[in-house]
Order: C-alpha cells, then structure tokens, then sequence
C-alpha cells in the first residue's frame, strides 16, 4: 500500500517528501554544515520507523555519527571554511540602470582572495560592457559619485566579516554558529584628521562601518541586498583599545584550543611581546597611558584600556608557560628571548602606568590555567610543582 498522508483533502506522497529532504541532506555534508544534518534528518527518522525500514534508520544514524564526528575534528582543528563575505557596490548610471549605487554582499567559497572575486566580477561585466569600460575599485573609503567619470562602469569590491555584538558573540560559541543565519558584516577603513590614510598611533583612527542585509546566509542566492549601513567612528585610543582587546582575544583563543598550534602561537607571542619603539602594544601604553597624556584623554577611557593591558600581559604569561613546556631542546634559546622580552615589556608598563602589571596573584592563577590547559593537552594530569613558571 502506498504510504500517504492527508491534509486539507489533498493525499501527499511521503516518498517525495523524503527524496528531497535526503537530498538536502546530501547538500549539508557537501557544504560542510554537519551541524543541520540532524534537523533534517528528524523529518525523515518518524517516517522509516513507521515503514519498520531498519536498514535506512541505520544508515541515517550511522550518517549522525560520522557527522558529529566531523563537527568535533574542526572544533578541535579548525580546518573548517565556511565561506568569505565581500561587500560589491556598482556605480555608473548608464550602465547599471536602477543597480546604480546599490550594494550587495557576496558570500565567496572557502577562502576566494579579494583579486579573485575582483577578477571574475571584471571579466563578467566587461563581457557585458567592453572590458574597457569596467574599473574595479579596491578602495573601502565612501565613494564621492560625483568624481566619477560617467563614461566607466565602476565596481567597488571590499572584504567584509561576518559582524555580532557581545551578547551574540556571547551566544555563538562556534565557528558553525558565527557563519550560519548571518545578516550583518563589517570592515573598516584607516584614516587620519591630516588627510593620511596611515600615520602613529597617536593619530591613527578608523571608521567601522556595519552592513546588515535584507536576508541571512546561507541563501538560495550567492549575493544579497544591502538594505541599512550603520558608521561609529573610533578616534586613537578607541583605536588602540580595539587592537589590544583583539591581540588578547587571538592569544588566549590560541592558548585554549584543543589542537593547539605551535608555529602560530609562537608567531603571536613574538608580536605580542615586541620591545620596539615604535611597534607592538607598547607603543600604545607610551601613546595614552604615560602621565602627560592620559591626563588628556577620557578618564574613562585610560581606565579600560589599562584593564585591557593587565588581561594582555595575563595571557601572555599564559601563552609563554605552554611555549615553555611544549618546546624542544633547539628551541630554549627562542623561548628565553621571548621571556626575556616579556620581562622588559612587563617592567616598562610598570613604570608607565605606576602599577605592578602582574601581581603574584595573577601569576599564581596564570599557573593553575597553564596547567589545566597543558593537561587537557596532553591528555594527563600534572600537579602545580611538575613544572617551573615562566617568570
């Protein structure tokens, strides 16, 4: 008998219903959205147990079980590429009629570069047009139309990131949950009051400008509408609070992943503790938090920024304690210097901010993270005597 169901007088065939969801199916593991595979497959699991199809039911959760298997490998790797976001707006009224000045946001595969998105938008419409007659325009600063020449047909092509604000990133703890149902991105554009697009860190300030689209990616499209543009403007040291609270964010998520990699840890301790005059975050504790300067800056913005610097120099200890017990013997000598550096850069926020950066209980508290995340690295236990601290 054939398996039907009614509604509205109407009898529907379940095996249609199945055939598309299984495709859907398909779909996911092929996009790598491992994570919705059981929300389609709760559709179809009801209607095999009903057939008594055992042999479908353990495919499907067999299926489950490679799936979960895979989300918990990227969780660990991170080897996992969801798509890249580029913001794609078209100028030149005679060419693109009523497109004239609309935006768009494209989700590009994998990891496509902006020259080769902007290579392909190119070849597109100078197919259309007269390559002659199409320019690309690379820069993200707001487009004066007025300046355009009419005679070209322009597309202004700009990489954009999936945007959240705290309490969504709150909620998406996942790379899956920051890439699925999204609607709004941002980039942001240096500039400063002289004119020039870079300059010190005194002067650097950037504009952060927040794009929300008529629909959420994933889409039936690869391009969607956007519908509303929100600019805040951040002045030097709203600037170089933003650039330590990423520093710290990067490191710590370094020194807390599960499959913890050496080579880009390093890379980012040596950034992150750079002596340098005129580079690394103590050029921005000299900029804003020395006395004759600080004194001339939102009280409470000092104040944030200083927190933001404790939790920095926190996980930086952090980050040389696991450097410290996961190296080998070539590498001491590179982990001394790095120490070494730590020290100077400890000792020199110190004496600007007359304050000890890095108390002994933070340092103790550091030790205990240290070796939670070592054990749970290398898959033992350790006692806090097992291995020395970094400082």
């Amino acid at each position: 008998m054939e398996c039907t169901y009614w509604k509205d007088g109407r009898g529907i065939r379940y095996d249609v219903l199945v055939e598309l969801l299984e495709k859907c199916a398909d779909g996911l593991w092929n996009a790598e959205r491992y994570e919705l595979m059981a929300v389609i497959y709760k559709f179809i699991i009801p209607i095999y147990e009903k057939r008594r199809d055992f042999e479908k039911l353990a495919f499907i959760y067999n299926t489950l079980n490679e799936a979960y298997k895979k989300i918990i490998h990227v969780l660990h790797t991170g080897r996992r590429l969801l798509g890249t976001f580029f913001r794609v707006a078209f100028y030149g009224q005679s060419f693109f009629e009523e497109e004239d000045g609309k935006e768009y946001i494209y989700k590009e595969p994998k990891l496509t570069r902006l020259s080769e998105i902007s290579e392909r938008l190119l070849k597109l419409y100078g197919e259309k047009f007269g390559v002659e007659n199409v320019k690309i325009l690379q820069d993200s600063n707001k487009v004066n139309t007025k300046s355009l020449d009419q005679k070209f047909a322009y597309i202004q092509v700009t990489f954009v990131s999936p945007y959240f604000d705290e309490k969504e990133l709150s909620e998406r703890k996942t790379h899956f949950e920051r890439n699925h149902n999204i609607t709004r991105f941002v980039f942001e554009t240096p500039y400063t009051l002289s004119g020039k697009k870079q300059g010190g860190v005194e002067e650097q300030c950037k504009r952060r400008t927040i794009l929300t689209t008529m629909h959420s990616f994933p889409y039936v499209k690869k391009r969607i509408a956007v519908m509303y543009e929100h600019q805040v403007e951040l002045k030097p040291i709203d600037v170089a609070i933003d650039e330590m609270n990423d520093r710290t964010t990067e490191l710590r998520k370094l020194c807390t992943s599960n499959g913890l990699d050496m080579i880009q840890l390093q890379l980012k301790l040596q950034g992150c503790v750079s002596v340098q005059v005129n580079a690394g975050p103590l050029a921005y504790a000299r900029a804003f938090l020395d006395d004759s300067k600080s004194s001339k800056l939102p009280t409470k913005k000092v104040k944030q920024l200083k927190e933001i610097f404790r939790e920095f120099v926190s996980v930086c200890s952090l980050a040389l304690d696991l450097n410290e017990r996961l190296i080998k013997e070539d590498q001491i000598e590179y982990h001394e210097g790095l120490k070494a550096n730590f020290k100077d850069m400890v000792k020199e926020l110190s004496e600007i901010t007359h304050e000890q950066i890095l108390t002994e209980d933070d340092l103790k508290c550091q030790l205990r993270s240290s070796l939670h995340v070592f054990s749970a690295i290398s898959g033992t236990a350790s006692g806090p005597s097992a291995f020395p601290m970094s400082l």
